[in-house]
């Protein structure tokens, strides 16, 4: 009980730390272009679970840039494909293939964070006593 209460506080923190950032590129990132998706692949991790990488290319201004991301556009199903691809206006190497209008998505994946980590350490501890017992 305690291992699976460790978990979901992990996993908790995981997200609440990863809900703000996101949000603040998600803002950061308001400018938009059309892009093409470049490359599509896999990685394997040491657990044992592959992971899709997408590599994009797009152009500001003349100067052509590429980005990657584990989430793919809606708009690019195969390689070649084109789509939108939102980037940051002062810096705009700093790009991702999507963007939400609304950042309720965030408040809710935080709010989700916090409540894991609050059931987290309440299993924590009730596996910790149980144990003891």
């Amino acid at each position: 009980m305690w291992i699976a209460g460790f978990t979901v506080f992990v996993l908790g923190i995981i997200l609440t730390i990863v809900a703000p950032i996101n949000k603040k590129k998600n803002t950061r990132c308001s400018a938009q272009t059309q892009g093409i998706l470049k490359e599509s692949f896999e990685t394997d991790n040491s657990q044992g679970s592959t992971r899709r990488t997408y590599i994009y290319l797009y152009s500001v201004n003349g100067v052509e840039y590429q980005t990657k991301s584990t989430i793919r556009s809606k708009q690019a199903n195969e390689i070649g494909d084109n789509c939108t691809i939102w980037y940051n206006p002062k810096k705009p190497e700093d790009a991702q293939p999507f963007h939400y209008d609304s950042v309720k998505i965030y408040n809710i994946i935080l709010a989700i964070g916090i409540v894991m980590i609050l059931l987290g350490f309440l299993l924590f501890m009730f596996g910790v006593v149980q144990q003891n017992l």
